[in-house]
């Protein structure tokens, strides 16, 4: 999504060969030479050309690294902001979701990258290359992209306000959703028949003058996309079968959330239920995960503000200490999720199922939860301040302790087995109270 999409499972720890467990992090060895010094790095590079560089959510912030060969590396959710990279080569890096505020990008080469989701907010990008980048959902906000080179990239759902666009190359870029592009700057940017506009159309003479841009007419291309082939099927080796497939560890297979691509991550779960996945501590803020297959996971201290995880399945998951601010929840299962100590303010969770849930000590301040599922939940010590609990079903829920303050309970099914905040059970003169329905069980 940063962004979006935003998020890696599984990398390869060892170069050639499986292993039992992955954890999604860098090599402490390989930032270590890095920050040692740009010309000791750049010659081991030189000598190993094929060695695999991981730097994934690395802090490298207001790190010096003019001209240092990047190429290739994989620094997935790696934060760069305000560090000096003037020159240096990025070629065909994986940038997934990685911040680059601030950051001094000046003729800088990521050809080829992969930024989608990658926050370059203030970034100062004058004469870089983006030649044939994934630059989707990209934020450039504030961005001086002055003279960039951006031919043939991918820059759908962009951002771009107030950026600087000047005289840059958007010659064949396809926009098709770019965000705020008319706030903008592109005083004599370069424009052609194959630079698709945020509408999705391409881009015409009377467009390019409206917008202090220069036209040029080339040979009609197909617009440009980012094509990513489907996740192989977990090789089996050894005396290995099918009903025992070995662990999947490939850099395939950590690339499929950061990419947004649900449907493949929930065919790679479905064909690898044994698959040991790491998430604590993860961002996910603002990624867009509708209907992902997010079971059995341990997800502690992981945030997932602004996300849009519509009908996705959190069931069983441990989620204890998690960030949920305003973000979207219709229809979401959390069914006997460990959710102590999340923070769900201002969600819009209508019809979640939170059945079973544990949500000890979780912060729902104004979350929406008309028609949730809440069933023998344990609410107890939960805020619940001004949240809407139309017509949730509170039936067996525990809210011991609980704080209902402005909590707006209308047509909620409260039954004999509900604990109020008081302790004791709740009762037919309680739910009226409340404005809630009072429902007698077998």
């Amino acid at each position: 999504m940063k962004k979006t999409l935003i998020f890696s499972i599984m990398l390869a720890v060892l170069q050639g060969g499986p292993v039992s467990k992955t954890t999604f992090g860098f090599d402490s060895a390989t930032l270590k030479e890095l920050l040692s010094g740009v010309g000791e790095w750049n010659s081991m590079r030189s000598e190993q050309p094929s060695r695999n560089i991981n730097l994934d959510k690395a802090t490298l912030e207001d790190a010096t690294l003019v001209n240092a060969d990047l190429h290739n590396a994989s620094m997935v959710n790696t934060r760069l902001n305000g560090a000096t990279l003037n020159g240096a080569d990025f070629r065909n890096a994986k940038l997934f979701s990685a911040s680059l505020k601030r950051t001094d990008l000046k003729q800088t080469d990521l050809s080829g990258a992969n930024l989608r989701g990658a926050d370059l907010k203030n970034s100062y990008a004058k004469e870089a290359k983006f030649i044939n980048a994934d630059l989707t959902g990209t934020d450039f906000r504030y961005a001086n992209l002055e003279g960039a080179d951006l031919t043939g990239a991918v820059l759908e759902n962009a951002l771009f306000f107030d950026a600087n666009l000047s005289a840059a190359d958007l010659r064949g870029v396809n926009l098709t959703g770019a965000k705020m592009l008319g706030q903008a700057t592109l005083l004599n940017a370069r424009i052609s028949n194959n630079t698709i506009l945020p509408t999705g159309k391409r881009a015409t003479p009377l467009w390019a003058s409206l917008n202090g841009a220069r036209f040029s007419k080339e040979t009609e291309r197909a617009p440009a996309v980012m094509k990513y082939e489907p996740l192989p099927s977990p090789a089996i080796s050894g005396n290995a079968t099918e009903s025992d497939p070995e662990p999947v560890t490939t850099d395939r297979a950590s690339e499929t959330l950061l990419m947004e691509d649900v449907t493949a991550w929930n065919t790679l779960r479905k064909q690898n239920p044994g698959m040991e996945t790491q998430l604590q501590d993860e961002n996910l803020d603002d990624a867009g995960l509708k209907g992902a297959d997010m079971k059995k996971l341990d997800m502690t201290s992981s945030t997932m503000n602004g996300a849009k995880l519509d009908q996705a399945d959190f069931s069983d998951s441990d989620l204890s200490s998690t960030s949920w601010k305003r973000a979207s929840l219709i229809e979401t299962v959390f069914r006997n999720a460990n959710l102590q100590g999340a923070d769900f303010n201002r969600a819009f969770m209508k019809k979640a199922d939170l059945s079973g849930a544990n949500l000890t000590g979780a912060q729902l301040r104004e979350t929406r939860l008309q028609e949730a599922d809440l069933k023998n939940s344990n609410l107890s010590k939960t805020n619940l301040y001004d949240t809407d609990l139309t017509k949730a079903d509170l039936r067996g829920a525990d809210l011991t302790g609980a704080n209902l303050l402005y909590t707006i309970l209308n047509n909620a099914l409260i039954s004999a087995e509900t604990i109020t905040p008081s302790g004791e059970k709740a009762t037919t003169g309680w739910a009226v109270l409340k404005g809630a329905k009072f429902v007698r069980e077998k």
